[in-house]
């Protein structure tokens, strides 16, 4: 019997029936793999899919060889991991950030998942989150018996018995009992969606070497069950006042070095960080097995709590009246320019937010001789 659903997975899973695709249930052979890397991550405070042999929590060197040896008998499978997330949502926030690790959450041919989570609270990787992703379909598949028949292809070593062959014919068909339930074209961030992050960071591999900050990328992946062939003819985004998003970089399986994209999946990445509380409309044309399509939707990103000041300045004073909670969100000047620290007058409450922005609580009774928060050579005197 499948465990009870998280509320992180309840969480990634209207995310994903919002962009068109089946939610995940809970399979427990993926959850024991995926609680063992977690453990191995945070006893062993290393990060990434391989574990080393011999160390204290091995349980196998791929994720692929985790999932065997906890039981999962299919070899199709995928994972996601975050490290040091302030919770489950924010783990998957940040997975979704990073593009390559959005279409494994957004694949179309996986329809369960385990999830681990691990803690270790006086340590450098103090969390880990880990997700294995694989197929009911094709799981069941290598639960069959097929006898070899001549003139038939068969296509093996996809099972934990790796004498088992499927006839290459049915595994197509049971990739495609999954990806016929899901829209033909997944848009992400999806249309209407709100609270949707401005910035994008760093991911392993990185698809913009040098990058340490960015904007929120945009992608659009077409379902190999009802596509064959997608040329795309563009991909634009544009702010709240119409202008176009000019400084970007389009990442498609051609252009794409690390070859983690396919062919059906584009994405559009913003070279410098959205704004907060904004609605971006992207658009696209492809020519789609010879035909024209073209797609126009919206979503806004999210709105901190509290006033929102943009500091662009060395020195900027501020007057913030009544209110108690601001945010001081230090605009970027370069794509490395993330903030390295923080000194802040001792009586302000100060939240990390993300790598440009923080939260500033206030005292109720503000003294009359201010506040100031220093960061990166930038100084805010609050009066």
């Amino acid at each position: 019997m499948e465990a009870k659903q998280s509320t992180s997975l309840t969480y990634l899973n209207t995310l994903r029936t919002k962009a068109g695709l089946v939610p995940f249930s809970t399979n427990k052979a993926l959850s024991r793999a995926a609680s063992s890397h977690a453990k191995y991550l945070t006893r062993q405070q290393s990060n990434g899919h391989y574990e080393k042999k011999g160390r204290k929590g091995f349980t196998g060197k791929t994720p692929t060889d985790r999932t065997l040896k906890a039981g999962y008998v299919s070899k199709m499978v995928m994972e996601n991991l975050s490290i040091n997330a302030k919770d489950s949502h924010d783990a998957i926030d940040n997975l979704l950030s990073a593009i390559y690790h959005r279409f494994v959450f957004l694949s179309t041919d996986k329809d369960e998942i385990g999830e681990g989570l691990s803690r270790r609270n006086i340590s450098k990787v103090k969390t880990a989150y880990v997700y294995n992703l694989g197929s009911s379909s094709l799981r069941r598949l290598c639960t069959k018996h097929f006898d070899m028949i001549p003139n038939v292809q068969y296509v093996n070593n996809v099972c934990q018995n790796t004498a088992k062959v499927i006839p290459h014919a049915v595994y197509l068909e049971k990739q495609n009992d999954i990806r016929d339930q899901n829209a033909k074209i997944i848009l992400y961030p999806y249309k209407g969606q709100r609270n949707v992050p401005p910035a994008f960071f760093i991911e392993h591999p990185h698809p913009l070497p040098g990058s340490k900050v960015s904007g929120y990328p945009v992608s659009v992946q077409f379902n190999e069950a009802y596509v064959k062939n997608v040329k795309l003819k563009s991909f634009r985004l544009f702010n709240a006042q119409g202008t176009e998003v000019k400084k970007r970089k389009i990442l498609t399986h051609m252009n794409d070095k690390n070859n983690k994209l396919t062919k059906y999946q584009f994405a559009f990445m913003p070279l410098k960080r959205l704004e907060y509380a904004t609605t971006y409309r992207a658009e696209f044309i492809v020519v789609s097995d010879g035909k024209k399509v073209k797609k126009s939707w919206r979503f806004t990103t999210k709105k901190p709590k509290g006033v929102i000041y943009k500091i662009t300045k060395k020195t900027t004073t501020l007057k913030v009246g009544k209110s108690r909670k601001i945010v001081l969100y230090f605009e970027p000047k370069s794509r490395v320019d993330v903030l390295d620290g923080m000194r802040y007058t001792g009586d302000l409450k100060v939240k990390y937010l993300d790598a440009n922005t923080f939260e500033v609580s206030l005292p109720k009774k503000l003294s009359k001789r201010g506040y100031s928060v220093k960061a990166n050579g930038n100084t805010v005197l609050i009066k």
